[in-house]
């Protein structure tokens, strides 16, 4: 047990723009024998076991190299996306950019998700290009390593485009549920469920490679994937199940208010630019006023804007825009799910606005 936790310890690699690189020591141990399979397979376009090993080395640490830019990815259009990166890990199975909060929109969520998946496909474009020019100078050893690179990053972008979370095609289709409806984390819960089908698939089919092909590193090492996408897609559904029953005072977000006197124009060039979101509660000296929708706003003429107030374009406060700090979060998503609006103001025994959940695809009233 205790070798198992040094093992899960992380090491810092490197900071990039200010976001740190780390991997724990279990990385390090798949460097190894990755490339060593790799020289191997390398052996025989070179007569020097020391240049297929060497070659094998460099290759393990572009395959690394290439999963690191896959997460950058992530992390820089999280952070356009206003969205803070607190880390990029690098683990045996790939990768992960962890952020400090989910993004606040479904586009922000499908503009993150896809950016890892674009960034490998273009990666192998790359390698593609690369090793014809190679190719074209009869460098066969050189030539089939970018092979193995571009193979690399086209399996890399097509298996996490795969619709199951924690996988990016899983972010991907929690942004469609969410912009169409659900809740966001009913949204994570039917994803990781998805995640879960693909992990068990994934298990199946590396039983049978070591059965029927008789491969048991393949069949092992698919197998060990799946193991790990099960674990995390089991962890994620657990921890979204767990916050149903606990109250929102424990999850909610500070309000991000405008006040009711504040015209449209002053709010687009002001409020919007910092905050991306598609409800924005209207409250004053923490009195709750309604509900501004960015929907809402379409109707009114751009020129229109300087002389509009939010008061006259908002939704005025209703029973069901609101609920108090400690009612439970599962009764909270069923208001927001009727409400028509996705969102909810917190209030406190005062009746003061403390508080702001907003968690579905807004839609706008019939």
């Amino acid at each position: 047990m205790l070798l198992f936790e040094v093992f899960k310890r992380r090491v810092l690699l490197m900071t990039i723009s200010g976001i740190p690189v780390r991997a724990d020591y279990r990385w390090f141990f798949v460097l190894i024998l990755m490339s060593v399979i790799t020289a191997t397979s390398l052996a025989a376009y070179t007569d020097s076991i020391v240049i297929h090993l060497l070659f094998g080395f460099l290759t393990t640490i572009i395959f690394f190299a290439c999963v690191f830019v896959h997460e950058l990815a992530h992390a820089f259009v999280a952070r356009m996306e206003g969205v803070e990166v607190v880390e990029i890990i690098l683990h045996p199975f790939g990768g992960l950019a962890r952020m400090r909060h989910e993004p606040e929109t479904p586009r922000a969520e499908f503009r993150i998700a896809i950016s890892g998946p674009a960034a490998s496909f273009l990666l192998a474009v790359l390698f593609v290009v690369l090793m014809a020019i190679v190719s074209a100078a009869g460098i066969d050893a050189l030539s089939r390593v970018l092979f193995l690179i571009s193979a690399f990053n086209f399996l890399l972008a097509v298996f996490n485009l795969f619709p199951g979370y924690p996988l990016d095609g899983g972010r991907v289709l929690r942004a469609y549920l969410w912009r169409s409806g659900k809740d966001l984390n009913e949204a994570t819960i039917i994803t990781g469920r998805c995640g879960q089908i693909i992990a068990v698939a994934l298990i199946a089919f590396g039983l049978a490679i070591v059965i029927f092909r008789f491969d048991p590193f393949t069949g092992f090492w698919t197998a060990l994937v799946g193991l790990f996408l099960y674990d995390a897609a089991k962890g994620i559904v657990t921890e979204m199940q767990s916050t149903e029953h606990i109250p929102v005072a424990n999850i909610m977000q500070l309000p991000v208010t405008v006040e009711p006197d504040m015209d449209l124009l002053s709010f687009v060039d002001h409020v919007l630019p910092t905050h991306r979101r598609p409800v924005f509660p209207v409250a004053k000296d923490k009195e709750f006023y309604g509900m501004l929708l960015l929907d809402d706003m379409k109707d009114v003429p751009r020129d229109q804007w300087r002389k509009t107030t939010v008061k006259s374009v908002m939704r005025a406060v209703t029973h069901d825009h609101f609920v108090d700090s400690h009612t439970m979060l599962q009764d909270a998503r069923e208001v927001m799910l009727r409400n028509g609006i996705g969102a909810l103001g917190v209030i406190d025994s005062d009746g003061h606005l403390v508080g702001f959940l907003g968690g579905i695809g807004v839609k706008k009233a019939k």
